[in-house]
């Protein structure tokens, strides 16, 4: 599938311009623009997905409204993006789940990442986390994992569901230093937390940093290592898979802003240019970062080869896992 964003991309590059009398210029945006956002109101894609409509809003001239379309584990706002004009007057917020995991986890899927999107900026990283329970006797990567060596499968992970990110994390780790663990799934974040906090799991995989930080400061579980690419502010003492002996261990979720397909190049010029002057801004830097989210704005030629590479990823894993949900 990684070819075909790059070829698609690359299409929608020479034909994007046909809809430029439609939807530039004087004529765009027309009216209000739909923001998609593919989970319920309060998390952390809907608090990054309301920052980008506002600034969006000052930006166009135009009102820019959230509307969140949760349901399916973001694939029911992600289709209804896929199934809308390419005008420019209906975007989304899109993560990792739907567009990189999905496809590799699901026989049958109302759109398709690779032909039913264009890509305009990735907003934000979310570097998650290797957790351990407090009565654990392992303190780092390391020794977690000496001891799962020591005793394959004796030592269980909490996740927040079969085929989710966190499960796919953990996969990933376990694959790349050889050990075998126990996934316990549950039907959300809060369940998996709160039996780790009872030390009902030993570990848990997340894929944000949102219930992390404040547990962690208040003495009730410990943090193995952090996930991302580079450390985490807000847990600077903290190292990295990478760090921790896995060089090049890169395994964290994403939130990328996105158009149908067939989106006009003018369109997306602009709406990546107010997106990313958006994350080049410092008061917006720090305040993502006290979230845990890491600001990525990239062109959108940049952005579809990122996805080319998670598209890469993420299928290797499931692959592996020989997962399908349907």
């Amino acid at each position: 599938m990684n070819r075909r964003i790059g070829l698609v991309f690359a299409a929608w590059m020479c034909l994007a311009p046909w809809g430029l009398a439609g939807a530039q210029g004087a004529n765009w945006p027309a009216k209000p623009i739909t923001l998609i956002v593919p989970f319920p109101p309060g998390g952390v894609t809907d608090l990054v997905a309301r920052e980008l409509a506002r600034h969006l809003t000052e930006g166009l001239g135009q009102s820019v409204v959230v509307e969140n379309r949760a349901g399916a584990g973001g694939n029911i706002g992600t289709a209804s993006l896929a199934k809308a004009s390419p005008d420019g007057h209906t975007l989304g917020v899109m993560t990792v789940s739907a567009i990189s995991i999905a496809p590799h986890i699901h026989k049958s899927l109302s759109f398709n990442p690779s032909r039913d999107f264009t890509p305009i900026t990735n907003i934000v990283n979310t570097p998650g986390a290797v957790l351990a329970g407090v009565k654990t006797p392992y303190n780092t990567l390391p020794e977690m994992i000496a001891a799962a060596k020591a005793q394959p499968n004796k030592i269980t992970y909490a996740s927040v569901g079969q085929g989710s990110l966190p499960h796919l994390i953990a996969e990933k780790l376990a694959a790349d230093a050889g050990i075998k663990l126990t996934h316990v799934p549950y039907k959300g974040a809060a369940p998996a937390m709160q039996d780790l906090l009872a030390n009902v799991v030993d570990l848990s995989f997340e894929s944000a940093l949102t219930n992390t930080v404040a547990n962690f400061q208040a003495g009730r579980l410990k943090v193995l290592a952090t996930t991302g690419s580079v450390r985490v502010p807000i847990l600077a003492n903290i190292p990295t898979v990478a760090e921790s002996g896995y060089p090049g261990f890169v395994a964290q979720g994403w939130f990328g802003f996105f158009g149908p397909a067939g989106l006009p190049a003018p369109v997306v010029k602009r709406l990546n240019d107010i997106a990313t002057q958006m994350l080049h801004d410092k008061a917006m830097i720090d305040r993502f970062e006290k979230l845990g989210i890491q600001p990525d704005p990239s062109s959108p030629e940049q952005f579809a080869r990122f996805l080319q590479e998670q598209d890469r990823i993420w299928a290797s894993i499931a692959k592996g896992l020989n997962l399908q949900l349907d």
